[in-house]
């Protein structure tokens, strides 16, 4: 048996699948949006200069986190 017939350990998930089954990109796209508008009311309310765009990455790093530990 050859390398490329042995079954691997991911065979069968999709780009974005969660070992349970579930998809990631929903909870990184939530998280994005929710930190982007709370940078956006930050931007406004202190002139902090990048508070949206670091709303942004924040927000969806913490929504693939967050999907990260509940699978």
């Amino acid at each position: 048996m050859t390398a490329c017939d042995q079954p691997t350990r991911m065979a069968g998930m999709n780009a974005g699948d969660t070992p349970t089954g579930g998809k990631t990109w929903p909870f990184v796209v939530a998280g994005a949006g929710i930190g982007f508008a709370l940078g956006i009311l930050i931007s406004i309310a202190t002139d902090v200069p990048l508070a949206p765009e670091a709303g942004l990455v924040l927000g969806a790093l913490a929504g693939w986190l967050v999907r990260r530990l509940r699978a």
